[in-house]
């Protein structure tokens, strides 16, 4: 990975500002030099990565450029960690500052240093050629090419994964056994990568256990076994509180009770310790009704302990499955009908066999090879060696991250940063991605763009696996198998790219899950610490004057002294109490992060940034609690793509509203002003947007030119629309009169006014004067929406044709609606629905053309008795019915 490091380095020497700094240290020249030897060294390192260096002398080699590289890095930082600033965010003051001030770097220092790495390039070019290092000999091209296509394939890692129908009915007749009223531990047992949490999910998701258990919960266990974690996860899903520890006889008590007298499926997924079950079952009653824990593990030692009579041991894939699978991966754009080429059939049949049956193994081996064309098969294969077949599962998953080109390695190596098993949003972990320099910049795409094709990359060769998909295809959870898991932390450890604590010495990147390391990191010379996450409360951090990351998943309070100044900070994202005495230490904390790119604080109280923080032009994505400012007026924001939390100003109105152009992702609440004068300023905003993808908006008096989109620039962009109107108590009062005027926003709308493209809408409190749905339903991409209190007329109708794509629909608080119409063929791909708080609406006609609607909710409490059982008669046809 050292090719990473020397591009990060190249890419800070470039920066405007660090260049700067340089020439007033009068060290350019030197630095110049330096620059041109580090490209003529990536240029090699490149080359060496595509060449699969195995060559001691190499790999010994290639660690000291990385040395080398981060040494260049750690003189750059002491120069600009050195520099205070008067007003953070402004070069100009920087630079009066590094001119004049007592803090300047001793420049004799810094040239010596620089000489010093000077005679380390020469000493490790004089080697590389010393040890024969010049010819890696032909090797293959590992860079990345076209962008990958996006290939949504959920039957490959989800619900249709070849060859566990039959497994899935035989766990499914264990857990369905009426015969056997009293609560039973059932285990699926299998080696990893064999799919058992795979098919776990299957019966967990299936429709036949959805109506048998009204409670169902799913809990990761994994290897680092903690009895009252588990039993906190369980109550946390009950929504009760969760036990402090195994003594806290109250809250055990509580959970056990919401369990009583219910039918309950608790799944516990992979269990490593043999006495787990003697630690929670007096949590779970036994009401002799049919309730079930399942559990899945790699240990048959644990299922005695357990409950020995309902055991399921996975099979491997048999030789025609194996073979299905392994070409559904490799071959993902052909018909699975499709005849496969005797040769390219007999190729897969060698190769499947190395996979002993493991879909896990089949599923790498095929990604890996889609990267390739078929024709290369036979070439690729004749460079593997993993030894007996069935038996190198591990040599296989080995291989395809040896085949990723440089940056992906970076980007799989950081999946070691997050803790097993672990749910990881895919949006921040992008971001993440950028602020550590993985993501080369390539023409007409953002890096943000080439972080999602890269993680896609990594989907496509199942090295990582997607949770949940948006209605446009993007991920927006993902998670990684167990022992790739374990490659990442072992690969990670080799390279020295990231370490998880009390592992210090030497790191540049630390991982601290649920320990107080504070005493340990103030002891320890780790002053070169780059990126730091706390999966916790994050420890002392001042001395960290280098840091470049700071992630941090529990709230803490700010104290000053505490956090210091962390002006290289590329990647903030952190969960702050800050008192009314700090916030002005807080504001400068945040303004003096020259490079900052992502600022995070939307789970941290509410605080407004002082302006000087918007004067950061490197600010990329900044999402806050949703009580701070915007940017002051006219203010140039070019690398803003994200802006979410923050209030709109008035100034903007008089000054000029800020420049945005390449805002993407936009919510922003509009505070009350005199005259709605505020909305024309938001309009005027909104103009100058080109690219906005995401548009939500709140605030009172929601007027027709913000819904009248048919002149916004980005109205071919735009998929996600969220309005929000506002209203106080009073408000509501004075509407409800009979005799009250009719509100000034109330809305005609017409299908031209919303971008064509929209995938998802949703309506808060927006009032219309006629039925929307006739407007609404012609938007042919539409997948979501969401209505919520709008006074609609007595009566709506979905016409046949209508909403051909949507796929879930909410209506909520619609006060005098009482009658709904559905024609037949209209909504024909509905699958879940919603109806909240609809006192007046009778039983839809036409629900039962809604033939593969797959959920429905009728939530209201003062439901009747007749309707409820009009409702279920009607959608006899629905897997799913909640009637409350």
């Amino acid at each position: 990975m050292a090719e990473g490091v020397v591009k990060f380095v190249l890419e800070k020497l470039g920066d405007a500002f660090v260049k700067e700094v340089l020439h007033l240290n009068g060290v350019s020249k030197q630095v110049e030099k330096l620059t041109r030897e580090l490209r003529w060294i990536q240029d090699f390192l490149k080359d060496a990565d595509r060449k699969r260096i195995v060559d001691e002398r190499q790999k010994r080699w290639v660690k000291e450029v990385r040395d080398v590289a981060y040494d260049i890095e750690d003189v750059i930082d002491t120069i600009l960690s050195e520099m205070t600033e008067e007003k953070p965010g402004i070069m100009e003051a920087g630079k009066r500052l590094w001119t004049g001030t007592k803090k300047i770097p001793n420049v004799h220092r810094l040239a010596n240093e620089i000489n010093k790495i000077e005679e380390r390039i020469k000493e490790i070019e004089a080697s590389r050629v010393r040890y024969g290092i010049n010819n890696l000999g032909e090797g293959i091209d590992g860079e990345i090419g076209q962008p990958v296509k996006r290939i949504v394939l959920p039957d490959i890692d989800e619900e249709g994964i070849v060859g566990f129908e039959a497994d899935r009915d035989k766990v499914l007749s264990l857990l369905l056994d009426e015969k056997t009223t009293r609560r039973s531990v059932i285990s699926i047992v299998g080696q990893g990568g064999l799919g058992k949490t795979t098919l776990a999910r299957k019966v967990y998701n299936s429709e036949a256990v959805k109506q048998q258990f009204p409670i169902r919960i799913w809990v990761v266990v994994s290897q680092n076994f903690n009895s009252i974690d588990i039993l906190g996860k369980i109550a946390v899903k009950l929504e009760i509180e969760p036990p402090r520890d195994l003594n806290d006889y109250d809250r055990l008590t509580e959970l056990r009770r919401s369990l009583t007298e219910k039918k309950y499926l608790i799944l516990l997924d992979d269990i490593w310790e043999e006495n787990f079950w003697d630690k929670i079952k007096e949590v779970f009653p036994d009401e002799k009704n049919g309730s079930r824990i399942l559990i899945t593990t790699r240990k048959i030692e644990v299922v005695p302990k357990a409950d020995h009579r309902n055991v399921y041991e996975l099979p491997v894939l048999n030789e025609e499955l194996s073979l299905k699978l392994f070409f559904k991966k490799a071959l993902p754009d052909s018909d699975t009908n499709e005849t496969i080429p005797d040769d390219l059939y007999g190729i897969g049949e060698q190769l499947t066999r190395k996979c002993g049956g493991l879909p896990l193994a089949l599923r790498v081996l095929g990604g890996l090879l889609s990267t390739k064309p078929a024709a290369s098969w036979r070439t690729e294969m004749e460079k593997w060696d993993w030894g007996k077949d069935g038996e190198e599962c591990s040599a296989i998953i080995s291989t395809s991250y040896d085949d990723l080109p440089f940056a992906l390695k970076s980007c799989f190596m950081y999946f070691a940063a997050f803790p097993e098993d672990d749910e990881i949003e895919a949006m921040p972990l992008l971001w993440l991605w950028v602020a550590e320099g993985f993501i080369p910049q390539q023409e007409n795409k953002t890096l943000e763009d080439t972080a999602e094709m890269f993680l896609e990359h990594l989907v496509q060769r199942s090295m990582i696996q997607v949770s949940v998909r948006d209605y446009d295809g993007s991920i927006i959870v993902c998670r990684i198998h167990d022992l790739l898991h374990d490659l990442a932390i072992r690969k990670a450890r080799e390279e020295n790219f990231l370490v998880v604590f009390p592992k210090i010495d030497g790191v540049r990147r630390l991982v601290i899950h649920d320990e107080d390391p504070s005493n340990e990191l103030m002891a320890s010379p780790i002053s070169n610490l780059r990126t730091l996450w706390c999966h916790g409360q994050p420890p002392n951090v001042s001395q960290f004057t280098r840091l470049k990351v700071l992630s941090s998943s529990e709230s803490a309070d700010y104290e000053p002294d505490k956090f210091g100044r962390l002006s290289l900070l590329r990647y903030l994202e952190v969960s702050l109490k800050v008192r009314e005495e700090d916030k002005d230490y807080f504001g400068k904390f945040i303004g003096g992060m020259r490079f900052l790119q992502t600022l995070n604080l939307q789970e941290s109280d509410d605080c407004d940034l002082p302006d000087f923080v918007w004067n950061i032009k490197t600010l990329r994505h900044v999402l806050l609690a949703g009580n701070s400012f915007g940017p002051p007026p006219s203010i140039d924001l070019p690398n803003l793509q994200t802006l979410s939390g923050v209030k709109a100003r008035e100034s903007w109105v008089a000054q000029g509203s800020p420049k945005l152009p390449n805002v993407k992702h936009l919510w922003m609440y509009v505070p009350e002003a005199q005259g709605g004068v505020q909305w024309d300023a938001i309009v005027t905003l909104l103009n100058t947007m080109k690219y906005l993808v995401i548009l939500s908006l709140e605030g009172p008096n929601i007027p027709l030119k913000i819904i009248n989109m048919r002149h916004f620039l980005f109205r071919r962009c735009l998929i996600d629309l969220f309005l929000y109107e506002t209203r106080d108590d009073e408000d509501e009062e004075q509407r409800a009169q009979p005799d009250s005027p009719q509100p000034l926003n109330q809305i005609v709308l017409d299908v031209d006014m919303l971008p064509k493209y929209l995938i998802k809408l949703l309506l808060y409190n927006i009032n219309f004067l006629k039925d929307l749905f006739p407007v609404v339903e012609k938007l042919e991409n539409l997948r979501y929406l969401h209505l919520i209190g709008p006074k609609l007329p007595l009566r709506l109708c979905c016409s046949a044709g209508g909403f051909g794509k949507l796929e879930e629909l909410a209506l909520e608080k619609l006060e005098g609606l009482e009658e709904w119409e559905i024609e037949e063929g209209a909504m024909p791909m509905l699958k879940n629905l919603r109806v909240d708080c609809c006192r007046k609406l009778r039983v839809p006609l036409g629900l039962q053309y809604l033939t593969v609607l797959q959920k429905l909710n009728w939530w209201y409490n003062e439901t009747s008795e007749t309707k409820k059982n009009e409702i279920r008669s009607i959608c006899k046809h629905v897997p799913v019915v909640y009637i409350r």
